[in-house]
């Protein structure tokens, strides 16, 4: 009760009204969020300013290492020591991972290579470089008038993050269908690809409409049989993003969704969560940008960083 007051309070200014500003374009996308639950923006794709950001984000992984640690090894899993934590999807922080002799840490990096010949981690995540260039794109100007729009105020952005998914021999919680529950009302998600996504690198799967139905709303996780008898495949609602480099997919993701495990190669997908402001209050903030970055922004984008997210 009191969480949904202080929402409203915060919502005060920050409403928008109606849709007649939106392009014919925006409108469209706007009405095809709304009956399905996606909508695909592809105005980065093949862009010079894109292909020039994917090449620093490659470099930060590959060659800078900059990316988060404790991070899981697959390679240390024993699966039948680590019994329980398989069957509950790994459901775990990385503190409790770490304890339990699972990850490896920054100072176990030696080579690129030698992370994925040694450790097999399934995922490398990258916190949103504080770098105008990236949140230009996190916060795209399109992306956010239809976000907005769509929730009937500006929300804020509450996570970003970049993510390389791996070949894995043990799939981890969002490689299984589920539902996002941040927030009973109003949930959008940003994906945001880095790399051409084929059927064999491990594209994201969504039904289509799922979030106006209660089917398979009653647990966490659930498999592809379950999904397949509720949604037969020649129905046409699952959705499977194979997409270039530079595609944006704005999704209302408390509708059934899964993070398709890549069989070969990898696949880099960046993340953007959008929440009601006060939604959610982190003990710490989940991304962080400096005054200058934040400078840079149009007045339109600076509405959705919390203050908090600025050092």
């Amino acid at each position: 009760m009191l969480k949904s007051v202080l929402e409203n309070i915060a919502k005060v200014g920050r409403r928008v009204e109606g849709d007649s500003h939106l392009s014919n374009d925006l409108q469209e996308k706007l009405q095809h969020l709304r009956i399905n639950g996606y909508v695909t923006f592809d105005h980065h794709v093949g862009t010079p300013e894109f292909e020039k950001l994917r090449q620093n984000y490659i470099q930060r992984i590959e060659q800078n290492f900059e990316f988060k640690t404790p991070c899981l090894a697959q390679s240390k899993i024993d699966p039948v020591k680590h019994k329980k934590l398989i069957e509950n999807n790994f459901l775990a922080s990385n503190q409790e991972l770490s304890e339990l002799g699972l990850t490896f840490e920054k100072a176990d990096v030696k080579s690129y290579s030698q992370v994925l010949s040694d450790f097999l981690p399934s995922t490398l995540s990258l916190d949103l470089p504080d770098d105008y260039n990236y949140l230009n794109i996190w916060l795209d100007h399109d992306l956010i008038q239809v976000a907005e729009s769509y929730m009937g105020f500006t929300p804020i952005l509450t996570e970003a993050y970049i993510r390389r998914n791996f070949p894995a021999r043990i799939p981890v919680m969002n490689h299984y269908w589920h539902r996002d529950r941040n927030h009973k009302k109003h949930l959008l998600k940003a994906f945001i690809f880095f790399s051409d996504c084929t059927l064999k690198t491990g594209p994201h799967h969504y039904i289509a409409g799922s979030i106006k139905d209660n089917i398979l709303n009653d647990k966490n996780y659930y498999t592809d049989e379950e999904v397949n008898s509720s949604y037969p495949p020649d129905s046409g609602k699952e959705i499977v993003s194979v997409v270039p480099a530079g595609t944006i997919i704005l999704e209302d993701t408390r509708g059934l969704h899964k993070a398709g495990l890549p069989e070969e190669e990898f696949r880099d997908l960046g993340f953007s969560v959008f929440l009601p402001p006060v939604a959610v209050k982190p003990s710490r903030p989940l991304f962080n940008i400096s005054r200058e970055t934040y400078n840079q922004l149009s007045e339109k984008q600076a509405k959705f960083i919390a203050s908090g997210n600025i050092f």
